[in-house]
């Protein structure tokens, strides 16, 4: 193996969405530096990105800002870090036209017109459909890859970095492994950007890379974190995972039990089927456990015409389509089985709005900043990638435009002693890291601990995760750099579970896409935010940051929680 150093301006985690924005809106603003991308996967395959279906949410130059502002401090329970969003919303148009001049085509009604499809029962929000569906995530990523490429953007792939360098209290870098050969990275940098994606448990397809290295990469570093009791608890066929229920609902999906009953109809009447699916997992767990499950997905309500806007009509999404087709089971022609499966964590960094964090010369972009607190409308992430990625490369340029050019000297010892510890686990016998991980989903995948949380379960796979930290992630052991990466990305979800555990625990309350069976009803005295950061002696500190409703211009007088009938109002 062998010992390799390079040196940028700005190193940027992460290829997907975020982090090629970051590089591209910087390169515009400060074309003489140099910008390095470094990705686990792939290079250029540009992350979760790829897997999309290209969906984007934007507010039209003739619809009014304030009016989707209202929408979403509604939908988010309060929980709206408004200036952010705001700003978001005010340059979601401007990066959809971005994608359009660089020929990613949007689906078009026959007069012309971009064809919308409103969302989870708000008002004004509303995502503008692929018109290559299967496929519209992926011509995104050509789009930006051709940007950086004549920009001359560095990109490096199948590197994972494992740990931030810092000088005094600066961050000057990272170091990492090329997860082929082996190869030990140190990387210098007069600042970095974390694009990183967020953690998750590695469930179906497009959701086995996210897992968190990113999350616990910043907090050893100092970073500040949120959000995290809150996570995509999606409903998914219970054979295969799919795009596109965000669509489906509004056009006329719905859920059914055993007994063939719509049941949101009962636990949200003005809502019905198309709401949040959080709020439809709760309510499956709940019929589930009533003895009328499986849970059905009924497509006889929608318009045959209106399947064009969902069936897959090219790339990979069209191939499993095809595959599943052959065994018999069409989500376009019969009524099949869904369950509720927990994929990510919608915790991150706690950033402004240019992306810069407590640490100096830290920033960052897309999902590796939190966001939303645990409810998702279709197309979402598109956007606020695009956008957090766009406005972290002026918070970087500005930072660099500001700070004298630093001269970075590398701690040596304190190198060797990473580059020691990461290799540590290669050639030894020991644990698997995917029987360590079965183990983790066994802890954390239970209804009473995922969906329907209790004090007393939680609790529970608290202690059991921390015996199995103590344990078991000590045994596990890599034959080779591929699966040293693996047995990191389960170290990872690991550390990502057990913030979720702590902060749900915290909330004692049913807020957003978080729902405690054990306090029902929501709780304006938690109307904030829990952060956390580790302490002098390396323990996680919670920390409640209030919204400041006083400064805020959008009143928080409604709340998306009190359409449903388990969420007792306070």
């Amino acid at each position: 193996m062998k010992k390799k150093l390079l040196e940028t301006d700005v190193l940027i985690i992460g290829g997907g969405s975020a982090g090629m924005w970051t590089a591209n809106r910087f390169k515009d603003l400060q074309p003489d530096k140099e910008v390095l991308i470094v990705d686990k996967g792939p290079k250029d395959w540009g992350g979760l990105m790829t897997m999309a279906g290209g969906d984007f949410d934007a507010v039209m130059p003739d619809e009014n800002i304030a009016e989707w502002m209202e929408d979403f401090v509604y939908y988010f329970d309060g929980l709206c870090d408004q200036p952010l969003m705001e700003e978001i919303l005010k340059c979601s148009f401007d990066r959809m036209q971005d994608y359009q001049r660089n020929g990613c085509a949007f689906f078009k009604k026959e007069d012309g017109s971009l064809k919308s499809v409103p969302q989870r029962g708000l008002p004004h929000v509303k995502l503008y459909p692929a018109q290559l569906k299967g496929r519209g995530g992926e011509m995104m990523v050509r789009a930006l890859v051709e940007q950086l490429q004549q920009k001359n953007v560095t990109r490096l792939g199948r590197i994972l970095i494992t740990d931030l360098l810092k000088q005094k209290e600066r961050v000057v870098g990272a170091v990492g492994f090329d997860t082929l050969n082996g190869d030990f990275y140190v990387i210098k940098a007069q600042a970095v950007v974390a694009a990183t994606g967020v953690g998750g448990w590695k469930t179906s397809y497009g959701k086995n890379t996210p897992t968190g290295e990113g999350v616990e990469l910043v907090y050893k570093a100092g970073a500040r974190l949120k959000d995290f009791e809150f996570s995509r608890v999606w409903n998914m066929p219970k054979y295969f995972g799919w795009e596109g229920q965000t669509t489906l609902m509004p056009l006329g999906g719905r859920f059914v039990n055993a007994l063939g009953e719509p049941f949101m109809e009962k636990y949200s009447p003005i809502l019905k089927a198309n709401t949040d699916p959080h709020f439809t997992t709760i309510a499956m767990a709940m019929e589930i456990r009533a003895g009328r499950g499986p849970i059905y997905f009924d497509i006889s309500q929608i318009n045959p015409d209106d399947l064009v806007l969902l069936k897959p009509q090219n790339g990979w999404q069209l191939m499993n389509y095809e595959k599943l087709r052959d065994l018999g089971m069409d989500l376009f022609r019969d009524n099949t089985q869904w369950v509720p499966q927990m994929t990510i964590s919608y915790g991150g960094m706690d950033a402004g709005i240019h992306g810069e964090t407590n640490v100096p010369g830290l920033f960052a972009a897309g999902t590796a900043r939190s966001t939303e607190p645990g409810v998702y409308a279709g197309g979402f992430a598109l956007m606020t990638t695009s956008v957090t990625g766009y406005l972290a490369g002026e918070g970087v340029a500005r930072f660099l435009a500001e700070q004298p050019r630093l001269e970075i000297t590398l701690d040596e010892d304190g190198i060797s002693s990473l580059q020691k510890e990461i290799y540590a686990p290669l050639g030894k016998d020991g644990l698997s890291s995917k029987a360590v991980l079965t183990e983790i989903q066994q802890i954390m995948f239970p209804y009473n601990v995922s969906i329907l949380k209790t004090e007393t379960a939680l609790q529970d796979a608290l202690h059991r995760l921390k015996t199995l930290q103590l344990t078991k992630i000590p045994q596990m052991a890599a034959k080779d750099a591929h699966y040293l990466l693996k047995l990191r990305e389960v170290r990872a979800v690991a550390f990502v579970s057990e913030l979720y555990l702590r902060a749900s625990l915290e909330r004692k309350e049913s807020r957003a896409g978080h729902y405690r069976e054990d306090y029902p009803q929501r709780d304006d005295a938690y109307l904030g935010w829990l952060t956390i950061e580790q302490d002098a002696a390396q323990q996680m500190h919670f920390a409640w940051k209030p919204v400041p409703t006083e400064q805020y211009k959008y009143p928080i007088t409604r709340y998306y929680s009190d359409n449903f009938t388990f969420i007792k109002k306070d």
